[in-house]
Order: structure tokens, then sequence, then C-alpha cells
């Protein structure tokens, strides 16, 4: 994984994961590639495919998985 933390973009090797806590209000964006996206206690998975994004709606753990070799941008 690399991580720029002047612009808060990573990319993710398919099958690598990165936690991100407290978050709420934050957007995940899928630059490029498919990434799975599920948060601490809440049932409902998300899957983001290139050009969609959501925003975290809870502070605690969410987890974001590449599905394949994937760009995200975090604002």
């Amino acid at each position: 994984m690399t991580l720029n933390l002047d612009r808060p973009t990573f990319t993710l090797d398919t099958g690598q994961v990165v936690s991100l806590d407290d978050l709420a209000g934050t957007r995940i964006s899928a630059i490029l590639g498919t990434v799975w996206v599920t948060y601490e206690d809440n049932r409902k998975d998300l899957v983001l495919a290139p050009g969609e994004s959501l925003v975290i709606a809870q502070d605690g753990r969410t987890v974001v998985q590449a599905l394949q070799p994937a760009l995200v941008n975090l604002q």
C-alpha cells in the first residue's frame, strides 16, 4: 500500500485491506479498481466501482478491501 499524506490517496493491491478509524463525514472514492467497504456495527457492506463514492456515516472502524488493484481517495 502507498499512502500520500499530502493528498489522502492510496493504492491497494488485490486483497489488500486498510482500516480507517473514526472518519464520519469522510468521502471514500474508488478512482481505479473495485473496493469492498464495510462498517463496524453495520451489516450493510458496499462495493465501489471506479468513479463511485460513499460518505462514511458514523465513527468507528471502516474497512476497505481491494477486489482488484485500486486507487482510493479520501476527502
